[in-house]
């Protein structure tokens, strides 16, 4: 796959180069419309030149003498226009006395009031460029007109040139651009590639996180990236205090065995039962802490009622009650930013410590903010008394950003409400 640098430089290419080429013809078309603009004015102010010294008083001897004479390489043809009848031609120059082709030009401008550039074919093959312009002079002004061409090659080797220079100009243009461009795009690229180094030192485990100091575009994404990072450090850290611990939680007992296997031939079984009953707990939690799966990139929230429902299920078969032993009151489209097992794990954990410590009836009940455990236990039960499910708990929430409470419930025991410590709120 290509890199960035030259995408964006390719695209940056074929922009400005459709925008020059689009300019281009644009420009061209203006110019030449500029050029033969100029060329028509041109001829009718040597039209109005030349009939300046016109005797219109004697038009017999218009097509004779110095009158019909060629006027600076121009051919012209003189013409009345009487008003309803045919245009009659009174003179022309002597180059045209045997070339009737601008006759020809005359009829295609009977109807025509206003001077337009005509191209046609002259003496000898030759181009020509001519325009039909109105006279302000003579006796009956407006009535006569001149027909009047030049060579057509001056004005199109102009336009050529022009025109030429016009596109050697826009390659010249694009060319710079692309520079320019690649320039910028390098200038600009340049957060990109400091942040490409950073990923590979993070691979190469030289450094830790991303920096923050990225452009604004970059911010989000470099956040994004160092909570990933911060959550995996925190799931490890997590996993190795787990070991830690669970290791800790093993050691003791297997050493008292240990010293009461040597102080006699035998352990009685009653009290490697008892070792083993006391090993269990602790190692069960350790085991569930390790297990905490915690929030991951585009968590998507899920159904408090449904993971509660599953619990209740489980806490029934356990402590050997009905479902209507727990009341529900949930909505069935609340949803909490906690991954399912882990939501499980701290509904089931909270329902079970109600149960065993708090005692019957036990709600649950949950709103915008958060969801309670209800139990009929005493109040004046201190918290740490509440068995090692609760110890779990605070771990899982304080994963997400969550956090437990216990005060007194209406039912007469104790209350343990759930909410988050920030904008994790629940969604309905």
């Amino acid at each position: 796959m290509q890199s960035l640098r030259w995408r964006l430089g390719g695209a940056v290419a074929v922009a400005v180069g459709v925008v020059l080429l689009l300019a281009g013809f644009w420009l061209a078309g203006q110019l030449r419309a500029a050029m033969e603009q100029a060329a028509r004015t041109r001829l009718q102010a040597t039209a109005e030149h030349l009939s300046a010294f016109l005797p219109f008083e004697s038009p017999e001897q218009w097509s004779q003498g110095e009158y019909a004479q060629p006027y600076s390489g121009h051919y012209w043809v003189l013409v009345a226009w009487p008003a309803g009848q045919v245009p009659a031609q009174y003179a022309r120059s002597a180059s045209l006395t045997d070339f009737p082709l601008l006759d020809g030009a005359v009829k295609a401008f009977e109807h025509g009031g206003q001077p337009q550039l005509w191209r046609q074919q002259g003496p000898l093959d030759q181009d020509l460029i001519s325009v039909l312009v109105p006279l302000p002079v003579g006796p009956e002004p407006g009535r006569f007109m001149m027909l009047i061409a030049a060579p057509a090659e001056p004005l199109d080797t102009q336009t050529r040139h022009v025109i030429g220079a016009l596109w050697r100009g826009g390659v010249i243009i694009w060319l710079l651009s692309i520079v320019t461009a690649g320039l910028a795009i390098a200038a600009a690229a340049r957060p990109i590639h400091l942040l490409q180094r950073q990923l590979e030192d993070l691979d190469q485990a030289r450094r830790q996180r991303l920096d923050a100091a990225v452009p604004l575009e970059f911010q989000g994404l470099v956040r994004g990236f160092n909570s990933v990072l911060d959550q995996h450090a925190r799931t490890v850290a997590r996993h190795r205090d787990a070991v830690a611990r669970l290791a800790h939680e093993l050691k003791t007992p297997l050493a008292a065995l240990q010293q009461d296997a040597e102080a006699a031939d035998t352990v009685p079984a009653r009290t490697v039962l008892a070792r083993v009953r006391r090993m269990l707990p602790p190692i069960e939690q350790e085991v569930a802490k390790a297990r905490i799966h915690g929030p991951t990139p585009g968590l998507e929230p899920v159904l408090l009622a449904e993971q509660i429902r599953r619990a209740v299920q489980v806490c029934c078969v356990d402590h050997a009650i009905t479902p209507a032993d727990i009341e529900l009151r949930v909505p069935d489209r609340l949803r909490v930013p906690i991954e399912a097992r882990d939501l499980y794990a701290v509904v089931w954990n909270l329902i079970d410590n109600a149960l065993r410590h708090g005692g019957l009836p036990v709600r649950v009940q949950a709103e915008a903010a958060g969801f309670e455990v209800h139990d009929a236990g005493t109040a004046s039960q201190p918290a740490s008394s509440s068995g090692l499910g609760l110890g779990l708990v605070e771990t899982v929430l304080e994963t997400y950003g969550w956090h437990y409470e216990i005060r007194s419930s209406e039912l007469g025991g104790r209350c343990v409400r759930v909410s988050p410590r920030s904008q994790n709120a629940p969604t309905a």
